[in-house]
């Protein structure tokens, strides 16, 4: 090992460069982008496609099979899911991971678009977009409240905040929500134009001709030349009224004469509330790789100022921000990262003294922030995962430079220079330590290669961790040799510290004796190990398995949903109940209220529903998180809201890691839907009566009744009345036609010009008698002479998953970490079911989406196995050392498991990673016995004693390392946090473990199995 001598020689150029790295690292952490979680890059596609009017088996047959056949097509697709209501159909695409998500975009695209002219006439809007995180996840939402000020004054202060906001380089996108859009309404007298013979189509002609502005050209006089300019579009109201439709015998008909034009809203399709007065929203997405802190500051900042520029009656409110989470999540790792610094210090302060010290802990520090560094141009961000993965790192970044000090402090006790000892020291353990801090990074190498939703989330540790272990190899070998030739003791210790000679001679009292006494009777200590390991996997049933943890966040989102046919004003009057319950409820900070649509997207796995009547939720935020008062407020609303009828008041916490539908999910799939809502009526009951299960879902448990419009077609062929015409006079009466867009004088603003019926408020079936119809000779024709009204029960909305259709029968649980065993208690129930020909099940929800992940989970371990395996064969050029190695792997499994049952927690996913995690730490303990072992037998020592030897000199450093891995990790694992404290909890007590019978039972194993001699 020629490095550690390099490094001396050219120790300024070594120096030099690690201090510009350390440079470079505070600036990058100062500017480096923060948020609270991972962006999530997902490979997610939504296609919305809106044709009104049509009933669920129309969008089905006309629109959604088409599209659903050809997207089917494109390469990489995984899942198609597709909910189809009246009027509207949305497909939800998936795609793999890890590959171009926006070149399957423009396939996607591509594909639909080769098909539009297929579909039918009429769509009002078929919009494909891609999920992006940063596009669509507010980092702050405002409201603009006011109980007594119109919509449209609060829009206008709303543009005025979002052009002041917009100055801040670090906002992606700012958006007004729950603003309804002002419109120019024209409400036409049908009786009106029937006598008068004028037909809706003129109408609507007329107005679009007069809506052009086309330019006249110009002409030449003299030297000069004149541009010609037509009267042009409309550009007020008074145009409008003005405009001239016909003539009746002689006078001009104007539209004035058969409508009233005014300014109207359209009809409300989402209501928003703040703290129970009517609000408006502004919310704001940041940029990929913003700072969240500094964005904060200036939204601060601004919003002050613009304060006070509002009226009395008008109040800005915040109704979330993500920013104080971000700031308090990130100052609590930092708090224990520091707290794992000092008890990593402490112990190596007793155990090789202040100089030796003091050189490890400052490579501390350095790793960190070159690690950093490295982190911000790979384009990861300071976040709760990147910064729990520092904390994890604390503790494997000093074991190289402990093994590296304790062995030049050694040979510096034998009698060489500081210097050589310098030298001689870290070149006699130099490949040990690159070999473990191989097997280590093979460990977590292939967790960044997990290509799904939770390895997205989890990317950035082992990313992170590796960094960290890359930049302390490298200071061990080049820094630490430099750093130890100038600040330990130049002359001979004379005497050693207290605590090493209490450590040197329970090696000489305790464990050498119990050594020898192993390598002996080597079976005894064997079966103990076994015996241990089989005890813990006993444990394995009590222990329990979940997923991703809870949020523990002081924030709740309250889902209301009615029967689909229910309007938004009897999904508001549900919500109105929800606040007057809030409203009582002690430790509630605020709650934003949202009718017909889903609050905007403030948690990153919890997407909103889009403007759909029968819905509504409620953001609810909490004063601070306080667990017992939390659960408190969750089981007394729980109790309240069960009992409210004519609708589903539900809620569920948030949780970590990739989206799912719900906790349980179960498709069934089949062709009739007559079948399929027979079989969901059963699999409803199954759920209902089952523990621990709660608000049940069955979208086919309620059927839908329409006023289904029956043309008689002879009829209407009678009359010369072309369908079109109909169908166009029909939509413009009860639903309102935009035919054109104007653009005012006044304001210079754009607004829908709209055709319908003069009602007030919403039509009734009366409306439907003052309809005409123009025939083809323009005559007026009664609309209910060629058409009858009829009350109709149909489908609320067809599912489809992978273009078959399905029914998605979803519930929410009481207990988020037993979703498995909950969903595992009902598996054998549906086995059992008489299933008809051809219709089946489908798991989806948390546990279709954990079963993956732990499956992918567990390829990895495999990986990570044979590629530390092939590593170890190629160092010690054998097969049975390695092996050796491999040992500590079920020595360690005993005390993770065995922690994890006393501490009380699961086996999550973060407990599968840290489990992962382990193999790469543990073995190394074994690595640095077995390649001291070999080089003692090389300088011709016999087996025994080299073993003696080998395992008496590597006590200490193996020791050490390993408390410094258990203290750098417990800060973060008595955080008591439900994400972290299962991964810590496994790693420190498989390290105790391992640890601890390592140093017994790696020497047997040795001594069994190697068939070195001294001449090798």
């Amino acid at each position: 090992m020629k490095l550690p001598e390099i490094a001396l020689k050219n120790h300024l150029f070594v120096l030099t460069t690690i201090a510009l790295l350390i440079f470079i690292g505070i600036r990058t952490f100062n500017s480096m982008p923060r948020s609270e979680d991972p962006f999530l890059s997902v490979p997610k596609y939504t296609a919305v496609i809106v044709y009104p009017g049509a009933s669920p088996e129309d969008m089905e047959k006309l629109i959604v099979d088409p599209i659903e056949e050809v997207v089917k097509e494109v390469d990489d697709i995984t899942e198609i899911r597709t909910e189809i209501a009246n009027g509207l159909a949305i497909l939800v695409i998936e795609s793999e991971y890890g590959i171009d998500y926006d070149n399957i975009y423009n396939d996607i695209v591509d594909a639909i678009n080769k098909i539009r002219g297929d579909l039918p006439n009429g769509i009002a809007e078929l919009d494909i977009s891609q999920y992006k995180a940063e596009d669509r996840i507010v980092v702050h939402q405002f409201a603009l409240v006011s109980e007594i000020v119109p919509y449209k004054l609060l829009n206008d202060f709303a543009e005025d905040l979002e052009q002041n906001l917009e100055v801040s380089k670090y906002i992606k996108k700012i958006e007004i929500e729950a603003s309804p859009q002002e419109e120019i309404r024209i409400s036409l007298d049908f009786q009106k134009m029937a006598n008068l013979g004028i037909p809706l189509r003129q109408v609507i002609a007329t107005l679009q001709s007069n809506n052009v502005n086309i330019p006249g050209g110009s002409i030449k006089s003299g030297n000069l030349s004149f541009n010609l300019k037509t009267t042009g579009s409309y550009g007020s109201l008074e145009d409008l009224r003005n405009t001239a439709i016909t003539s009746d015998n002689g006078q001009i008909v104007y539209l004035r004469n058969i409508a009233d034009i005014n300014y109207d809203y359209e009809d409300m399709r989402w209501i928003g509330r703040f703290n129970g007065k009517k609000a408006i929203y502004i919310v704001v997405t940041q940029i990929k790789g913003g700072n969240i802190i500094k964005l904060s500051e200036e939204l601060e900042t601004i919003s002050s100022l613009f304060k006070e520029q509002l009226p009395s009656t008008i109040q800005l409110e915040t109704a979330f921000e993500q920013a104080p989470a971000v700031k308090l999540r990130i100052n609590d790792f930092i708090s224990n990262l520091f707290q794992g610094i000092i008890l990593v210090g402490i112990i190596i302060l007793i155990f090789l003294g202040w100089r030796p010290a003091l050189i490890i802990i400052t490579v501390i520090p350095l790793s960190i922030l070159i690690a950093i560094t490295f982190l911000d141009f790979s384009d990861y961000a300071l976040q709760q995962i990147s910064i729990a993965a520092l904390v994890v790192a604390l503790g494997l970044l000093v074991d190289n430079g402990i093994v590296v000090i304790e062995n030049i402090v050694r040979f510096k006790r034998d009698g060489f220079s500081l210097m050589e000892a310098a030298a001689k020291g870290t070149s006699e353990v130099g490949y040990a330590i690159i070999s473990s801090t191989l097997t280590t990074v093979l460990a977590f190498a292939p967790l960044s290669l997990l290509n799904s939703g939770p390895g997205e989330f989890l990317r950035s540790l082992p990313i992170t961790v590796i960094y960290v272990l890359v930049v302390s190899l490298i200071l061990a070998l080049t820094f630490t040799p430099i750093m130890a030739s100038r600040l330990l003791e130049k002359r001979k210790e004379k005497k050693t510290s207290i605590v090493l000679k209490k450590l040197d001679g329970f090696i000489e009292k305790r464990y050498v004796p119990l050594l020898r006494f192993s390598l002996r009777k080597g079976w005894i200590i064997l079966v103990v190990g076994v015996v241990i390991l089989l005890g813990s996997l006993t444990l394995f049933p009590r222990i329990g398995i979940s997923f991703f943890p809870t949020a523990d966040k002081p924030m709740l989102l309250i889902d209301v949903d009615h029967p689909y046919s229910s309007n938004i004003d009897h999904t508001d009057n549900t919500l109105k109940f929800v606040e007057s319950v809030l409203d009582t409820t002690d430790y509630i900070a605020n709650y934003t209220v949202n009718a017909g649509h889903g609050n905007p997207q403030v948690y990153y796995n919890r997407v909103p529903e889009n403007y759909k009547s029968y819905h509504g939720e409620v953001l609810v935020n909490f004063e601070e998180w306080e667990p017992e008062r939390f659960y408190i407020a969750l089981e007394q609303l729980r109790k309240v809201f069960s009992g409210y009828p004519d609708a589903r008041i539900s809620f569920r916490e948030l949780k970590n890691g990739a989206p799912f539908k719900a906790p349980i999910e179960i498709l069934l799939i089949g062709e009739e839907l007559d079948t399929l809502k027979r079989i969901s009526s059963d699999v409803e009951k199954m759920l209902r009566s089952a523990d621990g299960i709660l608000d049940v879902d069955n979208p086919l448990a309620i059927a839908k009744t329409d006023i289904k419009i029956i043309i008689n077609r002879d009829k209407a062929s009678l009359y010369n009345v072309s369908l079109l015409e109909l169908d166009q006079t029909i939509r413009a009466s009860l639903n309102g036609l935009q035919i054109d867009n104007l653009k005012m004088d006044a304001d210079g603003e754009d607004y829908p010009l709209v055709l319908r019926l003069p009602f007030m408020d919403r039509p009734s079936l009366d409306d439907f008698d003052k309809v005409y119809v123009a025939n083809q000779n323009g005559e007026q024709i009664p609309i209910n002479q060629l058409t009858s009204l009829a009350f109709e029960q149909d489908y609320a909305k067809i599912n489809h998953f992978n273009t078959e259709r399905t029914a998605a029968i979803t519930a929410n649980v009481l207990d988020p970490d037993k979703t498995k065993a909950y969903t595992e208690a009902i598996i054998p129930k549906l086995d059992a079911y008489k299933w008809p020909k051809d219709y089946r099940y489908y798991l989806g929800g948390e546990y279709e989406t954990q079963s993956k992940s732990f499956g992918d989970l567990g390829i990895l371990l495999i990986t990570s196995l044979i590629l530390i395996f092939a590593v170890l064969v190629l160092q010690f050029k054998s097969i049975t050392q390695p092996l050796i190695i491999f040992s500590a792997i079920p020595l360690g499994i005993s005390g993770s498991f065995i922690a994890l049952f006393l501490s009380g927690w699961s086996f999550s996913f973060f407990a599968f990673v840290g489990f992962i995690s382990l193999i790469g730490i543990v073995i190394n303990n074994s690595i640095i016995l077995v390649d001291y072992t070999n080089q003692l037998i090389i300088e011709g020592n016999e087996k025994v004693l080299a073993i003696e030897i080998a395992a008496k000199r590597r006590f200490t450093p193996i020791v050490l390392t390993s408390l410094t891995t258990i203290l750098g990790l417990m800060p973060l694992t008595f955080s008591g946090t439900s994400l972290w404290s299962p991964l810590g909890w496994t790693l420190i007590g498989g390290m105790i473990s391992s640890t601890l019978l390592t140093l017994l039972i790696v020497p047997i194993l040795y001594k069994w199995l190697t068939e070195i001699t001294k001449n090798k």
